[in-house]
């Protein structure tokens, strides 16, 4: 049984997102029918055609949906100069660092929050399957995220080629996320919650990728 979202929007438009978020995360695009959606809405069927063209779009919607709601902060932090710059190191120092901050509270911020992480579960089932809305996706939310950790590592790793930097963004990135996605796991075998919070959480993960990039941690 999924619950509905809980305090509907009065929009329609929304509220099909929202039931839309909920089921395909749970049960799949292909797992859900539009008049289930729609009865979760409490919305006629038919509005799904009239404002997203069909079930795919409805999809697509739910995705970009999820995605909104934790507005991308990094593309609030300072760019990263060609590593042949002066300042390259020290702007990459502090990049990365804000990078793994932001990137931290974004991940947990869904976790008192049943909406965003319904959406999160949603583009985790997306990533996963390889899902023909990614390359979209990928150019309109996560491609920042990218270029900038990756400028970052480059910035303090001027000697890497690209397989060792996409091993290094995958490995700071992972580092964050396994304790979003598999916390039920991680309970079972140290019998405790984790992590505690974000700011413990972010404090050593910058610290252990600077180690790793061979970078005193802080700067030290």
């Amino acid at each position: 049984m999924v619950d509905a979202p809980t305090d509907l929007p009065h929009d329609v438009k929304m509220r099909l997102i929202e039931a839309a978020t909920v089921l395909f995360a749970a049960k799949g695009f292909d797992g859900v029918g539009l008049r289930e959606i729609a009865a979760m809405a409490q919305a006629n069927s038919a509005m799904v055609a009239y404002h997203f063209g069909g079930k795919e779009g409805l999809y697509l919607a739910a995705l970009r949906a999820g995605f909104e709601r934790c507005p991308n902060q990094v593309a609030q932090l300072a760019s990263i100069p060609d590593p042949a710059h002066p300042d390259a190191k020290a702007l990459a120092l502090k990049g990365i660092q804000d990078h793994i901050r932001l990137f931290v509270d974004q991940l947990l911020l869904s976790e008192c929050d049943p909406l965003m992480k319904a959406s999160s579960a949603l583009l985790m089932r997306e990533l996963a399957v390889g899902g023909p809305f990614l390359e979209e996706l990928n150019q309109e939310f996560m491609l920042p995220y990218f270029t900038h950790l990756r400028d970052c590592v480059r910035a303090l790793r001027p000697d890497w080629g690209q397989t060792e930097t996409l091993y290094a963004m995958a490995a700071i990135h992972g580092s964050a996320m396994i304790y979003k996605f598999i916390p039920a796991i991680i309970k079972l075998n140290a019998g405790e919650a984790f992590p505690p919070d974000s700011a413990s959480l972010t404090r050593f993960l910058t610290d252990h990728t600077l180690r790793a990039l061979g970078v005193a941690p802080h700067g030290a």
